[in-house]
């Protein structure tokens, strides 16, 4: 078998797993995490592996018809918010409190993938679609 794109064999169980409408969270290395919930740790040090540089493989991955984003990441981190806007060019976004995003990304997520970024309101919930 030749394998590219997501070679993490936990990743890559999720997201063959995802059906329409099911949620996955990339997340900074501080959003609180719950015991019950599936975390995929991929956090090395801080600040590697960045929300960007993981959220892209699973952009080609994925189909994503919507997202959800905490509406702080608009001023407290701009510029994290304009890379999330350009990746994201075709797909509804929605903006909720950071404090009501923390319950949805536990509530809703099949499974948080934790990454290295320690910028601000840098987490993401990815709701799937389908490519029909």
């Amino acid at each position: 078998m030749k394998k590219t794109g997501i070679i993490n064999r936990e990743l890559g169980a999720v997201i063959v797993k995802l059906g329409h409408t099911d949620a996955i969270t990339v997340c900074d290395c501080g959003l609180p995490l719950s015991e019950e919930k599936k975390v995929i740790d991929l956090s090395i040090r801080k600040g590697f592996p960045g929300l960007i540089e993981i959220l892209q493989p699973l952009l080609e991955e994925i189909v994503v018809e919507r997202a959800i984003l905490a509406k702080e990441i608009i001023k407290a981190n701009p510029e994290m918010h304009k890379k999330l806007l350009e990746l994201l060019k075709n797909v509804d976004i929605e903006y909720v409190e950071h404090e009501d995003f923390k319950h949805m990304a536990l509530e809703k997520s099949r499974a948080i993938v934790r990454t290295g970024e320690a910028t601000s309101y840098s987490n993401i919930i990815l709701f799937s679609g389908v490519d029909f």
